[in-house]
């Protein structure tokens, strides 16, 4: 599986007034990559980090959101067999999670996003390249797949219906009590659409080891904005959350990420499939469902098989829970981008919650 025409986040610096202050250098142990990018090059920072601490700042952001912001349900909805079931398989489908309110909330603050996209945001379409994917105009083209990273804080302004849906949805709550967590910290949200007939696919990879956090509560809640037939879902495998860290590798070329020797090489998964091996997992999903799954379950996903028109949106949101820590891994890595690894200020096994990755569950920390 190859994700192609995938373009380098760094291309934003031709455009971007706000990423006038940084500077090109020449390749070194740390790209500029998002998760589904392979930049070949890195930044240099000579401007201050975008982000100040202060209390009064974090207490805003557990606050923030438009007027809309759908009400909870009393209870979330998680039993002792969903419980089961996420630490036996890595992951478990919520169906009818969220409610058609939130829903609606949710694609507007998706239309927000690509209206108002981030530095990271990609607009991949036939024939992009690595010149012309954040050309002037890149995203009024028709595109196949457009996806972002979107840390809280610059939520809280850019994407106040982001902000709200991290701290203020039952997402937290849902992760933590899967993962046998008393807190769910937020970590970044990554809002994914693929359009109909387009055949861009995600390889199978390991979440963490791209991330510079570490534990055995960190998780993620995929959200469903539209209805997906089998044929288009997530495929994991089952239990491989529990087979150990593997290299990371860039999407783009399947080139392993440099300095990260440590970790061995993904085995050939379809070949472990063809041979019974191992055991895939695949969801049909309807708007409002959630699939929650441990960053290290080994997952991917196919393109979108509908006809043109039958869009596919989904969001995914990360969160570390009480044994989250931040892990300043040797070599490459793609999560946080540098602009909040030089912001967040933690050392190397600090607990993960902070102004940059704010604790929202339980509910009494807002």
């Amino acid at each position: 599986l190859k994700l192609s025409s995938v373009a380098s986040s760094c291309p934003l610096t031709r455009r971007c007034p706000l990423m006038a202050p940084l500077q090109f250098a020449k390749r070194g142990s740390r790209r500029c990559a998002g998760h589904l990018s392979v930049g070949r090059c890195m930044l240099r920072f000579s401007r201050p980090p975008l982000l100040a601490p202060g209390a009064a700042l974090q207490r805003r952001a557990l606050t923030t959101g438009a007027a809309d912001v759908p009400v909870n349900p009393g209870a979330l909805p998680v039993t002792l067999q969903d419980i089961e079931a996420y630490r036996r398989d890595g992951v478990v489908h919520l169906q009818g999670a969220f409610s058609a309110e939130w829903v609606a909330y949710m694609r507007r603050g998706f239309r927000d996003g690509m209206e108002r996209p981030g530095k990271y945001a990609e607009f991949i379409g036939a024939g992009a390249t690595w010149d012309t994917m954040f050309a002037e105009g890149a995203k009024e083209r028709t595109v196949d797949m457009f996806q972002d990273q979107v840390f809280y804080q610059e939520a809280i302004d850019r994407l106040p219906r982001w902000a709200a849906v991290a701290a203020r949805s039952q997402a937290p709550g849902l992760i933590a009590e899967l993962m046998g967590s008393r807190s769910a910290t937020f970590f970044y949200m990554h809002p994914i659409l693929k359009r109909g007939g387009s055949e861009q696919a995600i390889p199978w990879h390991q979440d963490l080891p791209y991330w510079k956090v570490d534990g055995h509560q960190i998780g993620s809640v995929w959200i469903a904005l539209d209805d997906m037939p089998l044929s288009s879902s997530v495929r994991y495998l089952r239990g491989s959350h529990l087979w150990g860290l593997f290299r990371p590798r860039h999407f783009v070329d399947s080139s392993p990420y440099e300095g990260r020797e440590e970790l061995p090489l993904l085995p050939d998964v379809d070949e472990m499939l063809r041979e019974g091996r191992t055991e895939m997992l695949a969801y049909e999903v309807r708007a409002g469902d959630a699939l929650c799954f441990d960053a290290r379950i080994v997952h991917g996903s196919l393109g979108n098989v509908q006809a043109a028109g039958h869009d596919h949106r989904r969001i995914a949101l990360r969160f570390g829970g009480d044994d989250g820590v931040y892990c300043d891994r040797a070599g490459e890595t793609a999560i946080p981008t540098v602009e909040i690894d030089a912001s967040h200020g933690l050392k190397h096994g600090e607990p993960l919650a902070c102004n940059a990755f704010p604790k929202v569950w339980p509910a009494r920390a807002r």
